[in-house]
């Protein structure tokens, strides 16, 4: 039943309630891009050209800043946290236009996935704000005994009387819902049994684990993972070989959700200074900024962009992450990885079902899971077999789904 979800689903049933795509202009300073970045999903925020303003379209969009693109290019500056922020977010960014696409509102599912497996990480859906839209509280809902009835069809114009009683700011103003990979997987999670038997199988028989990662070894510099990093997912593990070199055991992790709302300007510091281990470990040992805490706890009003003090390094500035507080060397480090593998890597097993797999990266807003070998006891070393992510996912409930002509 697999291809009547992807099939008969459209992009105007998965933007009920969706907010617009969030970015800044090209121009605006770091500064700006990284206050913004807490407040977005997948730890990355749109860089488009033209001025500051409402939601662009697809097509002036640049490409997307990560949180841990922001932190290389701190702890890489020669000028300084302040000579870096101050630097327009376009000069920063990876220029890749082709991340964000857009479609029509009644534009498949499937075609909307074949598009993130090509590349894209967000896919914009055009709304009229003055378009009669009658939002279910629960958009999903057909598919939660799994009897797909979403019919994909257009919503219906308001009347004319309906229109012409909109507000001003409403009138022909046309704006942009966002979907991310995130999303998708959300929505899949409700359709499980519309999907079954995929997301009962294990992700080693759907071929959903990939074994080409990055890595970096424990006594590494920090900063030289930064050069290890691909560019989706923004991760490297962080191993320690074994005596003969044939196996890796998974340390930590170095990722762009890790840092997702944490001290950008610390974490350089941090990142400029110690190793892949240590940073690793000092990432998930510090909480996450007091911007960070107001935006998830306050609305998600983000703090207003004033100086660089303010927006990024909010008083009392975090130091937790710095070489002088952090407060322990390599090999007290090395003591605590046991439980520090057990409680803060996130890892799944080669006969971990699909499911458990979606479910485990959704609870965590992780952006992947790296994978071990089964049969390890508890205590023993988790050996590194490989990762997936939001396209092995796709790729594995999508198998046998031929995308309509």
């Amino acid at each position: 039943m697999a291809h009547v979800v992807f099939l008969r689903a459209s992009a105007a049933d998965l933007t009920a309630g969706k907010p617009p795509l969030a970015g800044v202009p090209a121009s605006a300073p770091l500064s700006a891009a990284a206050a913004a970045i807490p407040a977005s999903p997948e730890a990355a925020v749109a860089v488009w050209r033209g001025p500051d303003g409402p939601s662009p379209a697809a097509a002036s969009v640049v490409g997307l800043l990560s949180s841990i693109d922001v932190v290389a290019f701190l702890a890489s500056h020669p000028g300084g946290a302040a000579a870096a922020m101050a630097t327009p977010a376009g000069d920063v960014v990876a220029q890749e236009p082709a991340l964000v696409r857009e479609v029509e509102p009644d534009s498949r599912l499937i075609e909307i996935v074949e598009l993130m497996k090509q590349g894209a990480r967000r896919v914009l859906v055009r709304k009229k704000i003055t378009e009669g839209c009658a939002i279910s509280k629960q958009p999903f809902a057909p598919f939660y005994k799994a009897v797909p009835k979403i019919t994909g069809t257009p919503r219906a114009p308001a009347t004319a009387g309906r229109s012409s009683s909109s507000s001003p700011s409403t009138l022909g103003c046309d704006k942009y819902c966002c979907l991310t990979r995130e999303d998708i997987v959300r929505f899949l999670i409700n359709c499980l049994g519309a999907l079954a038997p995929i997301p009962m199988q294990s992700i080693s028989s759907l071929g959903a684990v990939t074994r080409s990662y990055s890595h970096v070894e424990d006594s590494s510099p920090a900063i030289g993972a930064v050069w290890e990093l691909p560019s989706d997912p923004r991760a490297v593990a962080v191993v320690q070989a074994s005596r003969d070199g044939s196996s890796h055991v998974i340390l930590g992790d170095i990722s762009g959700y890790k840092l997702w709302k944490k001290d950008y300007v610390a974490a350089a510091e941090a990142m400029a200074t110690l190793s892949a281990l240590d940073f690793a470990t000092g990432v998930d040992d510090s909480g996450p900024s007091p911007a960070a805490a107001a935006v998830n706890g306050g609305g998600g009003a983000l703090a207003p962009l004033g100086s660089i003090q303010d927006e990024i390094v909010p008083r009392p500035r975090l130091t937790r992450f710095s070489s002088r507080k952090i407060g322990f060397s390599a090999s007290f480090a090395n003591l605590i990885m046991a439980s520090h593998r057990k409680n803060r890597v996130l890892t799944c097993k080669t006969t971990s079902s699909l499911a458990a797999v979606m479910a485990q990266m959704v609870s965590h807003r992780a952006t992947h899971l790296w994978v071990v070998e089964d049969g390890a006891d508890a205590g023993e070393a988790a050996v590194l077999v490989g990762m997936i992510g939001y396209m092995e996912i796709f790729h594995a409930v999508t198998r046998g789904v031929v995308p309509p002509a």
